[in-house]
């Protein structure tokens, strides 16, 4: 009897110290891996993004540049007014939609007929270098005064401009396409 309480106890023992051993092995090897993933957080992430922004006037603009990310909620919270079209392994595309007409036609943008069709030109339309292309306007209906408008260029230089000078002239839409 006393060979078996004996070898109990010696299996109680080697139980324990096994038990024992897991147990102070296991907060080790999280801390670890805790200490290895704060070191990962800390170390920044280079990314490139592409920023598209595009008007109503139907131009768009891009900007690359790279991102020196340090803190991911500070990047998300820097871009929450873009929205996300792409990603891949170290790159990201964001798009935002401006209610403004681009700064390249508030700078260039003027109103003219080509062939007949309600366009912006860059520049006065004579040097016809066309940025956009509207819709057939009939010119045999349009007042004098804003059949000269059109052929000297109204310049653009509002959002203001812009949504008058269509809404002016879409009552002398003609219905054929256009194509831009």
């Amino acid at each position: 009897m006393h060979k078996i309480w004996l070898l109990l106890n010696g299996l109680v023992l080697v139980t324990g110290c096994i038990y024992l051993l897991n147990v102070n092995q296991q907060p080790a090897d999280t801390k670890i891996e805790a200490e290895a993933a704060d070191v990962m957080s800390r170390e920044p992430l280079a990314i490139e993004v592409m920023l598209e922004k595009h008007y109503i006037d139907g131009q768009t603009e891009v900007e690359q540049r790279t991102e020196t990310i340090t803190s991911m909620e500070d990047f998300w919270s820097y871009y929450e007014d873009w929205n996300l079209v792409e990603q891949k392994q170290g790159f990201m595309r964001f798009r935002k939609d401006m209610n403004d007409i681009s700064p390249y036609v508030k700078t260039y943008g003027y109103f003219g007929l080509k062939d007949g069709v309600l366009t912006i030109f860059e520049g006065i339309p004579v040097n016809e270098a066309v940025i956009h292309s509207f819709f057939h306007i009939d010119t045999d209906e349009l007042e004098s005064n804003l059949l000269e408008d059109l052929q000297n260029g109204i310049k653009i230089e509002t959002k203001a401009d812009y949504e008058r000078v269509l809404e002016t002239y879409r009552s002398y839409h003609h219905s054929e396409a256009v194509s831009s």
